[in-house]
């Protein structure tokens, strides 16, 4: 080799060098390694091998996990005497189409916290500064022929700084009436009254989860829509709105009062949400309305559930019942279903 490496300076004898390069690579592969002398071998970092092992994994590739999931799956489905064809083909599909769910931007774990929609209650949240949260939502109350559909709700918020939200809602609205008493049915859609409302958390401790908001709301005929549909009066509704937020669950309150036509009805609410993993939240509640009107009081259940499909758009549905009405109202089921859709983030 140190003939080599002479050679190497001479322009003269390029044409030779490579011709032996061969040669010397093999005699370099063949031959012994050098003795190692006894005290450099002692002064050698002690860290050598381990920077030789690293940098020899680095150079293996890593098993895919899809590969990890398909071949833990095969094993499994072989365990229960699953024919193993069968079994490559059901955990391939499985897994791919597992990863692609995954795939979806999840940064943050889904909100657990209460609140409309899909639910009654409302929380103390807002979108945040120069953000917008858009709600398509289709809600439904029944009871035997009575029935109202709200389709599509659309919902519009804006965050104006980290505490203040604006909100506009209308809805397209169907109802129906049975035939009673001698009074033939009734049915009419059309444009439902809109609600435009401020809402303010005038407190907000983050150390503890405890919030308070007010939500100042007023509901309005809106301009060219059904006189059957609307309910005339223009109403003012004034909740108080308490969230209390724990690391996996989260609990809130709303208490308050409408006020339409010169008449008041109370209303309150209170309300759990668990996150069950980093994409579904658990949540329920039991909400009364009309609560200073015996004839005319709901007092309902509700059961609901959010899937957070990536860190801009969720979907969120609700069922509930009423477990008391006043002796003027039927008893009632109500069916929420809710796509949200932030921009801004």
């Amino acid at each position: 080799m140190n003939a080599c490496a002479r050679k190497r300076g001479s322009t003269l004898l390029l044409g030779s060098l490579l011709a032996l390069a061969p040669l010397c690579q093999a005699l370099a592969q063949d031959a012994p390694p050098p003795a190692k002398d006894a005290s450099s071998s002692d002064a050698a970092p002690k860290d050598a091998a381990t920077k030789d092992a690293q940098a020899k994994d680095s150079k293996e590739p890593a098993t895919p996990p899809i590969k990890q999931e398909i071949d833990a799956c095969k094993q499994q489905e072989q365990q229960q005497g699953k024919d193993a064809g069968t079994s490559a083909v059901k955990c391939t599909v499985k897994a791919l189409f597992q990863s692609r769910i995954r795939s979806k931007n999840r940064a943050e774990a889904v909100e657990m916290t209460v609140g409309s929609p899909p639910m009654v209650i409302d929380d103390t949240g807002t979108p945040g500064p120069g953000d917008w949260e858009i709600n398509l939502t289709a809600n439904s109350e029944f009871a035997g022929g009575q029935h109202r559909t709200d389709f599509p709700l659309i919902d519009i918020n804006y965050g104006a700084g980290e505490r203040l939200q604006f909100k506009y809602e209308v809805p397209y609205v169907f109802v129906a009436q049975p035939a009673s008493g001698g009074t033939p049915g009734a049915s009419a859609h059309g444009l439902g009254d809109s609600i435009f409302g401020v809402k303010y958390r005038f407190y907000d401790n983050k150390d503890t989860g405890l919030s308070f908001a007010v939500y100042p709301q007023l509901e309005f005929r809106t301009p060219g829509g059904s006189k059957v549909i609307s309910e005339s009066a223009t109403g003012f509704i004034l909740p108080l709105i308490m969230t209390k937020e724990y690391e996996h669950a989260s609990i809130g309150a709303n208490l308050g009062v409408e006020t339409s036509g010169g008449h008041q009805k109370y209303f309150a609410s209170f309300g759990a949400g668990r996150r069950l993993t980093d994409h579904i939240a658990l949540l329920a509640e039991v909400a009364g309305v009309d609560l200073n009107s015996p004839g005319d009081k709901h007092i309902l259940l509700n059961i609901g559930l959010r899937d957070k499909l990536n860190d801009t758009q969720s979907l969120s549905a609700s069922i509930g019942h009423d477990v008391y009405s006043g002796s003027n109202e039927p008893s009632l089921t109500y069916i929420t279903v809710n796509y949200q859709k932030v921009f801004g983030k």
